[in-house]
């Protein structure tokens, strides 16, 4: 039974990776888009003066 459970979570594991490998284009893109929004918005709060 512990022998099963382990293949199990093994097989979640491998999963995960796959999964991982596949998102890690978009997982950079949302990334450097969430890294741009951020830069935009500190240039408009620097550029209205409440910073």
């Amino acid at each position: 039974m512990a022998i099963e459970r382990s293949i199990k979570n093994l097989l979640l594991l491998v999963l995960a990776v796959i999964i991982v490998a596949f998102l890690w284009k978009t997982m950079w893109f949302l990334g450097g888009l969430a890294f741009f929004a951020i830069v935009v918005y500190f240039v408009y709060l620097l550029l209205k003066g409440n910073l």
